[in-house]
């Protein structure tokens, strides 16, 4: 029998995909690659083709994500008031480019120029307590603002960045274990990792003193300090002032891409800081299944919930951080316990798949005209 002809296969017209640019500041990338990541390749299922608009092509962690990427010259665009955008826009246009997202506030006003030079809508991020006065006037014009914590959601509503409807809530979602990680090793050491910027040596020197009573106390465990900064020189001669040179090791600053990596290694992170911006590295952590010790109050960051998903500390306390990490590494079946609701705390909260679909949903929507 010959071969029956067979009518090719036509895509439906409502399958052509939407042209979707995020445009990336200066740090942008490897504050956040890890949880941008995610949603590249969600956005790919929904029928999204994405580029993304890096300082110099530095993508970053977002390099294997299925995505193009679109270089700008940074000390060109980037001015303080700026820069001309007629070019970067006519390349946007070029590739039919339908909405702008900008990814944190530190690319919102490039964000907001380029969207009325390319006559599109657009969208801003906030992971940071400072967006209340770099999206002052580039949120106002914004399709919305996504917030990525509930107190940010209402400083920006409070600040008026756009009207109090257009911003939403939208947590960064990161992928996480299924079960806690620590304390699998009953042979080895405890590794406890602390870590954050070496900008301010006070909450790093409480974490260094903390390590030396333990180590006075004789528990088995080993100790990282991940981080650099202007602090580090002081403190590695602290560190040597304690008596810690055998049993601490500073490893210079981690792209947050490599973070999830470490962290399943390790068996408690400690983050001895207080921050005005969404702590990624403690995310991280949670999802990599390790108990979290953070400094309180949580600030922004409210997956940090104490006693629910992390021990809190007061920043500086040596004192009562060492009774604490004491207690967790005396009764480990409650460090994994602790470690399990984080787990259990992302896995609602922050999922991937439900930014994508969320995102995807308001790329649309802006697109066709809703609000």
């Amino acid at each position: 029998m010959g071969e029956q002809a067979t009518e090719p296969v036509v895509p439906p017209p409502d399958t052509e995909p939407l042209r979707v640019a995020w445009v990336a500041g200066a740090e942008t990338i490897g504050r956040l690659g890890r949880v941008l990541q995610p949603l590249a390749v969600g956005l790919l299922d929904e029928m999204i083709e994405l580029a993304v608009l890096c300082p110099d092509g530095d993508a970053g962690a977002l390099a294997a994500a299925p995505c193009e990427v679109v270089p700008y010259a940074a000390a060109r665009w980037w001015p303080l008031g700026g820069g001309p955008v007629e070019p970067l826009a006519g390349e946007l246009k070029r590739r039919k480019v339908a909405v702008l997202h900008g990814l944190d506030g530190s690319a919102g006003k490039l964000t907001a120029d380029l969207a009325r030079a390319a006559a599109v809508p657009y969208f801003l991020n906030s992971d940071a307590l400072a967006d209340r006065r770099r999206l002052a006037e580039a949120g106002r014009g914004a399709a919305a603002v996504l917030a990525a914590s509930e107190p940010l959601q209402h400083a920006l509503i409070g600040q008026a960045v756009c009207a109090g409807e257009r911003v939403r809530l939208m947590r960064p979602g990161v992928y996480h274990v299924r079960r806690p990680t620590c304390f699998t090793e009953p042979g080895h050491s405890t590794a406890v990792i602390a870590g954050g910027p070496l900008t301010d040596p006070g909450p790093f020197e409480a974490v260094l003193e903390c390590f030396a009573e333990l180590s006075a106390r004789q528990y088995d465990c080993v100790y990282f300090l991940i981080g650099d900064g202007p602090a580090e020189r002081s403190l590695r001669k602290r560190a040597g002032a304690l008596g810690l040179r055998e049993q601490l090791t500073f490893v210079v600053g981690q792209p947050l891409a490599e973070l999830p990596g470490i962290f399943k290694s390790a068996d408690l992170y400690v983050s001895p800081t207080t921050y005005s911006r969404i702590d990624i590295r403690s995310l991280l952590a949670m999802a990599a299944g390790v108990p979290v010790l953070a400094a309180g109050p949580a600030g922004v960051s409210d997956f940090l919930r104490d006693g629910e998903t992390a021990t809190f500390f007061q920043a500086t306390n040596a004192a009562e951080l060492t009774v604490k990490l004491a207690a967790l590494l005396d009764d480990r079946a409650a460090a994994r316990s602790l470690a399990a609701a984080a787990i259990e705390y992302v896995h609602v909260h922050h999922s991937p798949a439900v930014n994508v679909t969320g995102l995807a949903h308001l790329y649309k929507q802006a697109v066709a005209g809703g609000s």
